[in-house]
């Protein structure tokens, strides 16, 4: 089996949640009830919020890379930190400030 990515991985789950959806709409209730439906049109929500997320990270590190092409730390460093905010849902604890300042890691 190859292994797929996490946005073919999410993009599948949409795919199949959309199915559990459509089959539901077409089957009486006896068959899928309410609450299966309810849960399966909250997932969608979340899988559609989870690839936002992820088109975002995705967009941080291209910018990343592209500071790194020009040499631009500033923007690399506001490109990984917004990466990392995003992967973790919160502002990184340490700052690369500190460790620029510090004599003993001139450069």
């Amino acid at each position: 089996m190859t292994p797929k990515s996490l946005t073919d991985t999410i993009l599948s789950l949409k795919q199949h949640t959309a199915q559990i959806i459509e089959i539901s709409n077409q089957s009486s209730d006896d068959v899928i009830p309410h609450d299966i439906r309810e849960m399966a049109l909250t997932e969608l929500l979340e899988i559609e919020h989870t690839i936002e997320h992820i088109e975002h990270i995705k967009a941080s590190l291209n910018t990343a890379i592209n500071a790194l092409d020009t040499d631009n730390k500033y923007l690399l460093k506001d490109a990984l930190f917004s990466a990392m905010h995003a992967i973790n849902h919160q502002s990184p604890v340490r700052s690369f400030d500190k460790y620029e300042s510090a004599p003993s890691l001139a450069g």
